[in-house]
Formats: C-alpha cells, structure tokens, sequence
C-alpha cells in the first residue's frame, strides 16, 4: 500500500455547508511505518522503539483520510475537538482502513460545526473511532 497522497489535493474546492449528516466516505487505505511510530512516541526529537502504535498515530491517518474524503482539506476550518475511542492495539507498523463518516453538524452564532466520525479498523477489526469536530466561519 502505497504511504502517499500523490492526486490527493492539498486545498479541496468543496465546503463544509455542503456536507450532510451522514455521508461517507472511504475506505481508506492508509499505511504507517514501524519508524513513524517510534518518533511521535517520545520526546521531540527522539526515537522509541517499541511494539504497538502510539496514540499520536491516529491524528496523523485521520488527516490523511479526512483529505482524501474532501479532495483536499477545506480552508478556513478550525479543529475545535477530536476525541478517541481505542478499542485495541495497532501494531508499530501497520496498514489500517478508515471509514469517514459526516456524524453531525450545527449552526452556532460562531459559525456551523461538523464532526467527522472515523472508523479505523486493522485486519477487519475495528481498533479505533475517531471524532473530529470543525468550526467553519
């Protein structure tokens, strides 16, 4: 599986008022190496071995996969919440397989919020829910 967004755009043309609860997109294949993991597991700037994916990998896929759902990513947003769901360990490398799903909007005086929902699952078992709520202005 290939670790790259190449013809993934970078800035999407689409916008967040034209998204509906409930669609979704995906799967994703998303790969991570055993070498990725070991850098977002210790301090910046140091490598830690070790056998299982820190929870710092699942920020890092969900964007991936929240780009290639968009064509790119929508300007203007703001990340105002996400929230993980770990149901079981992924391995330090791993291919995993995403879900997006649009789980909820809200129009606020401060602007409408999405929230993406993200199913992350490894060798068919789900291994993560993900939630990533924007604030588009």
């Amino acid at each position: 599986m290939s670790d790259s967004l190449a013809g993934v755009p970078e800035i999407s043309s689409t916008s967040y008022d034209r998204l509906a609860v409930g669609d979704s997109f995906g799967p994703f294949e998303e790969s991570f190496a055993q070498r990725t993991s070991d850098v977002l597991r210790g301090p910046v700037g140091a490598s830690v071995a070790g056998a299982h994916a820190p929870p710092g990998i699942l920020p890092l896929v969900t964007l991936r996969a929240l780009r290639r759902a968009l064509q790119g990513i929508v300007p203007g947003g703001v990340l105002t919440r996400q929230r993980f769901v770990i149901h079981a360990d992924l391995p330090a490398g791993a291919d995993v397989e995403i879900d997006v799903r649009v789980s909820d909007q809200a129009h606020r005086p401060s602007g409408l919020y999405t929230t993406f929902t993200f199913a992350l699952r490894h060798d068919a078992a789900l291994a993560a829910v993900v939630e990533w709520t924007i604030l588009a202005p």
